[in-house]
């Protein structure tokens, strides 16, 4: 197994970083990307904690509905229960490349920071295809792990840390063939854009220390990289922080489709 997998401890990690401020607004972000309406019908693949589908549940309204879907039951869990007010958002077990819904039942889907971990995008977004309605609209956003600049006066020992990283996920460039393949499955790309997460200060709040927790299970024995190693690397980064010395910054990219017929 080399990608990442939330289990109970990485789910822990994951809303630590969910609810950090940078990561609320970017949250806000997606949701405008969207443009939800009343009455709208939306899908949410891989839905994490629920946070984005209360978000849109609040606007579609109990006249609309939101469903979410998602392969780890312990992030299951934590939606369910944040949206549990909410009775026109449900949740199930289910892969991307299998959605469980009929053909054009939604007037939008979303995914977030998912694909990239989908070993088959192209049959991911051919079912996103299938459930969204003609002329109904894809966001979606991932990550290309390229893009990270992370100060560290040890560049050796990082650049060992974050290759080990990439392995975290299916295709940690998939943003750079994204629009493509959006075309292939049959959607127009109508904008792309880059939404940077900037951290040029260290704070305990912040996603970039919230990655460091997530980073240090995962690197640990891989790529000859020890306990004792990456747990010092995170020492020394949040170290230079307190020294004023921290400099971190990564890129999402959003792509905004719609299906052609």
């Amino acid at each position: 197994m080399t990608e990442l997998r939330y289990d109970e401890e990485a789910t822990k990690r994951l809303l630590a970083a969910y609810v950090t401020p940078d990561v609320v607004a970017q949250r806000e972000q997606f949701l405008r990307a969207l443009e939800p309406q009343a009455g709208d019908r939306v899908l949410d693949v891989g839905s994490g904690p629920g946070f984005l589908a209360a978000a849109i549940a609040e606007i579609a309204g109990s006249s609309g509905a939101v469903c979410g879907v998602d392969v780890s039951e312990p992030l299951l869990a934590v939606a369910r229960d944040y949206c549990a007010h909410q009775s026109w958002v449900e949740f199930h077990q289910a892969d991307a490349t299998q959605l469980p819904f009929p053909d054009h039942t939604f007037d939008a889907v979303i995914s977030t920071q998912v694909l990239e971990y989908v070993r088959d995008v192209e049959a991911a977004l051919t079912e996103m295809h299938r459930v969204v309605r003609p002329a109904g609209r894809a966001v979606i956003v991932d990550t290309d792990w390229d893009s990270i600049v992370w100060h560290s006066p040890d560049r050796e020992r990082m650049n060992r840390i974050l290759a080990a990283w990439e392995q975290h996920a299916a295709d940690s460039h998939l943003p750079r063939t994204m629009a493509d393949k959006l075309r292939c499955a049959g959607f127009s790309v109508e904008s792309q854009q880059t939404i940077p997460l900037f951290n040029p200060r260290y704070d305990p709040n912040t996603f970039s220390n919230r990655l460091i927790d997530l980073i240090v299970p995962f690197v640990t024995d891989r790529n000859g990289i020890t306990r004792d190693e990456a747990e010092g690397w995170a020492q020394a980064l949040r170290q230079a922080g307190g020294r004023g010395d921290y400099f971190f910054s990564l890129n999402r990219y959003l792509f905004v489709a719609k299906k052609d017929s």
